[in-house]
């Protein structure tokens, strides 16, 4: 391969597509993004154009490529990832058959909440090692076997983002191991279980599974009209995987026994690697298979982080003195320079981070869980709210990996949180483990590039890929006497949200029952 050579990776994430070229040690060239559109038809619903994710794909590899030519750059490859859990159909032309549903999508939450109470969800976690949850492809398929009927009549196959966008390249059905982890795969096989079908009483659905493959063997050729709209060669190899969370860990490196990977963006997504399936704690969190071979994921995903700070900023940044701008970096800046004036702990106020509409999967699986900040009182201000926002996710990280089954040896970060030094050092104190945030800024991206290149052969597996293509950039380690107070101040955080279920179901009744018709 020529030193010039270049692997493009696709992240298509839940409200942004992005394109990024990666040289051969692991340097991004040539990045390009798309925002994308969500469409919320209910409260709870999180849907996306299946057609609009592609032409933002398509348009996307368009302008890397050309840039990526224009530097001499020869492509190696295209690999895909995107996010996991979610429903996307398509029918036997290959047409979309309705909107995708997305991971964060909370209809589904009363069929949850009955899979719990009769043990349904029992029964599939001691197969599949997966806590059910709202967005859950198998809990989204029941919704829609009682109230859509006909899109499962019209849908030929039954997919997940990535598989979408790899048959629109490639023109193949199929999927992998990672992202069919979630939630029909038995762990220790690594394949399709039927009894886990008839669990989930969606068993008349199986024939319309795609096959389920290694995720280096995930692998297929480009379609010649894909090919000259992009200006590349017909057949340039594109690989689809691993899935976001699994290509995320790659990315960052983490690939070893007891190595964690935590993604600080929209979810907080918190895995530990492991050398064989634990499917303990029992009922907690997900277990999936690593696009390493002969490596799984325990994996915890808190429904949202960074967007807790987001709303935050967008419902009181003025009163900060953070205008239209907060997106840039210089506002972030101040806004972290606020909430570091505050003392550890923030005097007290304690917020729980769960603002999405789906409520929360991680540790628990509670679709009523809302987010709200307890202890104020008059002494405190709005800087410490703030300051409590970041501890809160920090909390939240912590509670994830209280819950593992092995020990964890230190945490590589990465996503959008990852920016923060705040944050780093935060999760660092509160986890008690070195925090280390690697070179570049599109992890997704790169791990899906790095699966392709050890399919091709460029790497001869992943510990090579990551040795050559991995480089750390910022590290933080705990300090023990702040470590000590986040512990102790983790427990008010725990016994605070478990006071307050009872009362998210209650408000749950009650807003139901008054809903406008």
């Amino acid at each position: 391969m020529k030193n010039s050579g270049c692997i493009v990776g696709v992240d298509a994430g839940t409200s942004v597509v992005k394109a990024v070229g990666f040289t051969l040690s692991g340097g991004e060239v040539g990045g390009h993004e798309i925002p994308l559109d969500l469409v919320s038809q209910h409260p709870t619903w999180v849907e996306q154009d299946m057609n609009q994710m592609w032409e933002g794909v398509r348009t996307c590899l368009a302008q890397v490529i050309r840039n990526l030519r224009a530097e001499g750059r020869d492509i190696l490859g295209i690999g895909i990832t995107s996010s996991g859990d979610g429903t996307w159909m398509i029918d036997a032309d290959g047409n979309p058959v309705r909107n995708g549903m997305f991971w964060c999508d909370g209809r589904a939450g009363d069929i949850v909440a009955r899979w719990y109470e009769h043990e349904v969800a029992a029964a599939a976690f001691d197969i599949c090692g997966t806590a059910v949850h709202p967005g859950s492809q198998a809990s989204q398929l029941a919704w829609l076997q009682e109230h859509e009927a006909e899109s499962l009549q019209r849908a030929a196959h039954i997919l997940h983002p990535k598989d979408w966008l790899f048959y629109k390249l490639t023109g193949l059905i199929t999927s992998d191991d990672t992202d069919e982890s979630l939630t029909m795969l038995r762990m220790s096989t690594r394949a399709y279980d039927l009894e886990l079908f008839r669990i989930f009483g969606i068993e008349d659905l199986f024939p319309k599974f795609p096959p389920v493959k290694a995720t280096l063997d995930n692998t297929g050729a480009m379609l010649p009209e894909v090919a000259e709209f992009l200006g590349v060669p017909p057949g340039l190899p594109v690989g689809s995987g691993p899935m976001d969370v699994a290509a995320c860990a790659l990315g960052s490196g983490a690939i070893e026994h007891g190595e964690a990977s935590t993604v600080l963006g929209t979810a907080g997504i918190h895995q530990v690697v492991m050398d064989q399936p634990i499917l303990e704690p029992r009922m907690v969190g997900m277990t999936l298979c690593h696009g390493v071979p002969g490596r799984w994921l325990r994996m915890l995903a808190a429904m949202t982080a960074t967007p807790n700070l987001e709303w935050f900023l967008e419902q009181f940044g003025p009163a900060l003195g953070v205008g239209a701008d907060k997106g840039e970096e210089a506002a972030y800046a101040r806004v972290e320079r606020l909430a570091a004036q505050v003392p550890p702990g923030s005097d007290g106020v304690i917020y729980h981070p769960y603002l999405f509409p789906g409520g929360e999967r991680a540790p628990f699986v509670k679709p009523s869980a809302r987010a709200s900040f307890t202890g104020l009182n008059l002494t405190h201000t709005i800087n410490h709210m703030l300051r409590a926002v970041y501890e809160g996710v920090a909390f939240a990280t912590l509670d994830c990996y209280r819950h593992m089954p092995i020990e964890i040896k230190s945490v590589s970060l990465s996503g959008g949180g990852a920016k923060s030094d705040l944050w780093c050092q935060l999760i660092s104190d509160c986890v008690g483990k070195p925090v280390q945030v690697p070179e570049g800024s599109q992890f997704g991206s790169k791990g899906a590039a790095l699966n392709l290149g050890i399919a091709l052969g460029v790497y001869r597996d992943a510990q090579e890929a990551v040795k050559k293509s991995v480089r750390m950039a910022r590290f933080f380690r705990p300090d023990a006497g702040r470590q000590k107070l986040y512990q102790e101040l983790y427990e008010v955080y725990r016994a605070t949200a478990e006071g307050q279920m009872e009362g998210w179901d209650r408000r749950a009744r009650i807003l139901k029952a008054n809903a406008t018709p």
